[in-house]
């Protein structure tokens, strides 16, 4: 991980009290990309969190929830256009070639 990165994501680690539940950082490729996300962990699905489709979350992006340091990898996304949603599979594993 970028030096920038891991600063940037400290910081967020240190005021996760006084974020909004639900809110993620975006990390694609080697920056944190502004706004933060607002998404849900999925109740009914393991490894799964709900977004509004006003966002924009590719495959390959990094969200992680700063209130316990997780980190989701995007596997896939689905787009529910009736509800205005993306279904965001995710792992938490880095798989490295």
């Amino acid at each position: 991980m970028d030096a920038n990165v891991k600063i940037v994501l400290d910081e967020y680690f240190e005021g996760a009290d006084e974020l909004k539940p639900n809110m993620f950082v975006l990390v694609r490729g080697d920056r944190v990309v502004d706004p933060l996300i607002n998404a849900f962990f999925s109740e009914t699905e393991a490894f799964t969190l709900i977004a509004g489709d006003d966002q924009e979350i590719f495959f390959g992006d990094i969200l992680v929830y700063p209130k316990t340091r997780q980190f989701c990898h995007v596997e896939d996304i689905r787009h529910i256009p009736g509800k205005n949603l993306y279904v965001i599979s995710y792992s938490t594993d880095v798989y490295e070639d």
